[in-house]
């Protein structure tokens, strides 16, 4: 591959991740998804056109087709049924839904690696696109009146929150958030100059005080325990057996503490709204078990304009997955979560097993996605942009890093 060609898809990448990860959605009313996701496109094409000529040994068919086929189960799925429930046309539907197209980002990555373009740069760019996501929040936040976007009726006031003990915070890019304080921590550790950890030492800094800023008690909660974890149960393949022995114990506490949880929620903030819309959302899944409710747009209709101004399926976990998208769509996203979990886990193991340590991005993501495990119930974050593009990249990441270890083997 061409140093040009490289060049080039270094920029595309970096802004795919950025919008991917939802950098751009302070500005331009998130206008430049749009061109994020037209660039994955294009990246896709080209690259599958080009390893189809050179006919590398690759599955090339498998990852050609998987994507397209999966996205346009959901997008046409989702969009038809909501166009016979609400009785509305289904073009609306189907553009709300065009997210998912960031899905063919894993086959672009896959593609891309196998015509030359190295593992250890996409990683790097990775990473620095993700430092770039953080400073443009930090732009944005202190650019950004906060209260006037709040009470504004336009596509600001979606992305400021309120309440009496935290104030006005702006809506952060948690999974970049999450990906990027794990990182900058680990590398505090590696075999780096002193130079370079003095960086990660600022990167560090700038995640913990985007923390404070948004105080986001839960999440911090799952990072936490998620890190927790890591060392004891998945570090290396023995570990597992802990969990047969801390597994039961976890459940027994849960079951445990499910009433005294059960009536904090109830008695906190916006409990009864949230409450109101778990049963009116779990009422809509018993009419409509299989393919759900489908995607609303603001095109057509709202599921405000339907089921009343607070009822928000994304606020509502795997119930509001079951609400838009059925038991279908319920089993695709719990087999998707443990499938990259398990990808992960392996790739892990792996690469310590060849190189005698651990892989700073792999293990991020592995903390990541055994956070968002631990909140799956609630927080169902790999059915959203972001989660879809840290889905796409766990699986062109391990696909690379698998492939590689076969050529040590060769």
């Amino acid at each position: 591959m061409r140093l040009g060609i490289k060049g080039l898809i270094d920029f595309a990448l970096i802004i795919i991740f950025f919008v991917g990860f939802q950098g751009g959605k302070y500005f331009l009313s998130n206008r430049l998804q749009e061109v994020g996701i037209a660039l994955t496109l294009l990246l896709f094409f080209y690259a599958a056109i080009q390893l189809a000529i050179t006919k590398k040994k690759i599955s090339w068919r498998w990852w050609f087709w998987s994507a397209p086929l999966l996205i346009t189960y959901i997008l046409g799925s989702s969009a038809l049924i909501f166009s016979v429930n609400a009785g509305t046309a289904i073009m609306p539907s189907l553009f709300a839904a065009r997210e998912f197209l960031i899905i063919f980002l894993a086959p672009a990555l896959y593609f891309v690696y196998h015509l030359g373009y190295p593992l250890e740069r996409l990683e790097k760019i990775f990473i620095f696109s993700l430092i770039i996501i953080l400073l443009n929040y930090m732009v944005n936040y202190f650019r950004i009146d906060l209260p006037s976007a709040y009470f504004s009726a336009g596509y600001m006031s979606y992305l400021v929150t309120f309440d009496e003990w935290r104030g006005y915070r702006l809506k952060p890019p948690t999974f970049a958030l999450f990906l990027l304080s794990i990182y900058a921590l680990l590398m505090l550790f590696q075999n780096v100059s002193a130079l370079k950890r003095v960086g990660w030492l600022l990167v560090l800094c700038l995640a913990a005080y985007i923390w404070f800023l948004i105080k986001a008690r839960s999440q911090m909660a799952a990072l936490a325990l998620a890190i927790i974890c890591y060392p004891i149960l998945f570090s290396r393949p023995n570990r597992m057996n802990v969990l047969f022995i801390v597994g039961p114990v976890v459940l027994f506490l849960l079951i445990a503490l499910g009433g005294i949880l059960i009536d904090s929620f109830m008695s906190s903030e916006g409990a009864s709204v949230r409450a109101a819309s778990y049963s009116l959302a779990w009422d809509n899944v018993k009419q409509y078990p299989l393919f759900g409710y489908g995607q609303s747009s603001a095109y057509s209709k709202t599921y405000q304009d339907i089921f009343g101004n607070k009822f928000y399926p994304s606020d509502l976990g795997l119930i509001g997955i079951s609400f838009k998208y059925g038991f279908i769509g319920l089993f695709i996203y719990i087999f998707y979560n443990f499938y990259l979990l398990r990808r992960i886990i392996r790739i892990n193991w792996a690469y310590y097993y060849h190189y005698h340590t651990t892989n700073p991005l792999v293990c991020s993501l592995l903390i990541l996605l055994t956070a968002l495990t631990i909140n799956l119930f609630l927080n169902p974050g790999l059915a959203y942009m972001q989660g879809l593009t840290v889905g796409a990249l766990t699986i062109a990441l391990t696909a690379a890093h698998r492939d590689e270890f076969k050529k040590q083997i060769i």
